[in-house]
């Protein structure tokens, strides 16, 4: 039997269609989701479960179960039958949002004040209405040929294009043909003869300090164009940058760019060069759903910890906010992680030392599901000769 909880703020969202359910119980589960499932039969497995890219939980020792586009019901269902076929003869699951999935709505192109509109998975808003936004369509607008780009479910950079003929709705205010955006969706509208699409230009939106155009040059990269836009805004996601580069097909291709890789571990693979008119979007924090790990051992504060993924949230310094180590912890502390194949994974940092010279350099940025284990002293050399 399967259960179904839709908790959070009031409001109705999307099906996958694009259409607009009239239960918000209707509401499609998207990536970037984060649901309370519980299952009566296991208590043990009643906790909060992140909605990768591709879709999928890691449903523990059942694996990895694709849900995304489901709904809750429909999701619940779907945990119950993989339940039934391995492990119980009935099983009883339910399901409740604990976080809607958040992200910019990004808008470029020629409307009169091209930018990143927040925007949240259980809101509602029209491509229309987020043009309206930004101050509507620039004269030289192609209208008649607005794209919607839209990551597909699985994890890839596969991405949806739906074309909208929006200048006919503006001319004769029929406006059934109107799409219900999602979360991270990017709307471009080209422009009409030589304007914006041949500036010798490149786009910065988001989380940077002076967006909108700046000047192209042949040796322009990332780091040229964050220090030619001001450098980055304070809830910078650092890690989740992406160029936006246009083929001759009118096609857009999304190249992903780790800033924190490339400024804080010198990784110059993540420099990549620019190219005339090109859209470099920095999403924000704000919108990324705070990731928890988990401190256990000789810490003052053991437990839970929620924190929001960037350059600064790494294990010396979560460990310092949280009290620091006990005077019985062994100065080295493991973190378990678990890989993207599933093994699990364990680094061994000497956190005390790091802490006692303030010199970051050798520590490590947490994820999501990150474990740190601060053992006893004398504790780590028995059981983890390295």
């Amino acid at each position: 039997m399967a259960t179904l909880l839709v908790l959070g703020c009031a409001g109705t969202a999307f099906a996958a269609g694009g259409t607009i359910p009239t239960d918000v119980s209707a509401r499609r589960i998207m990536a970037g989701d984060r649901l309370n499932i519980s299952v009566k039969e296991q208590s043990d497995l009643n906790r909060v479960y992140a909605v990768a890219g591709d879709g999928s939980v890691d449903f523990a020792f059942a694996g990895r179960v694709v849900i995304g586009e489901l709904t809750a019901d429909e999701a619940a269902r779907k945990l119950e039958e993989v339940l039934e076929s391995r492990y119980f003869r009935e099983a009883h699951v339910e399901i409740s949002i604990a976080n809607f999935v958040e992200g910019d709505v990004y808008v470029t192109g020629a409307v009169r004040s091209p930018q990143s509109l927040p925007f949240r998975g259980d809101s509602i808003m029209t491509l229309v209405e987020a043009i309206t936004q930004c101050g509507g369509l620039a004269e030289n607008a192609a209208g008649d040929r607005v794209r919607i780009l839209r990551w597909r479910p699985g994890g890839s950079m596969e991405k949806q294009s739906i074309d909208v003929n929006v200048q006919y709705m503006m001319d004769t205010l029929d406006f059934a043909n109107d799409q219900y955006l999602r979360p991270r969706d990017y709307i471009i509208v080209p422009s009409r003869g030589n304007g914006s699409d041949e500036r010798n230009e490149f786009l910065a939106m988001g989380e940077v300090r002076q967006p909108g155009y700046h000047p192209y040059s042949a040796d322009l990269d990332v780091i040229k164009a964050v220090t030619m836009v001001g450098g980055l805004g304070e809830f910078a996601d650092w890690s989740s940058a992406r160029i936006m580069r246009k083929q001759p097909n009118g096609e857009y291709t999304i190249l992903p760019v780790d800033l924190n890789r490339l400024f804080s571990a010198a990784d110059m693979e993540c420099n990549l060069p620019m190219k005339k008119g090109d859209i470099f979007i920095v999403p924000s924090v704000r919108n990324v759903v705070s990731a928890q790990i988990y401190l256990l051992g000789e810490v003052q504060k053991p437990g839970a910890v929620s924190f929001m993924p960037g350059p600064t949230a790494t294990a010396a310094r979560i460990i310092l906010a949280h009290g620091g180590l006990t005077d019985f912890a062994d100065g080295r502390v493991r973190l378990q992680r678990l890989a993207p194949d599933g093994s699990k994974k364990t680094l061994v940092l000497d956190i005390r030392k790091i802490l006692k010279k303030g010199d970051f350099e050798d520590d490590v940025a947490l994820q999501d599901g990150d474990v740190l284990v601060a053992p006893e002293a004398g504790i780590l050399d028995s059981f983890w000769p390295f």
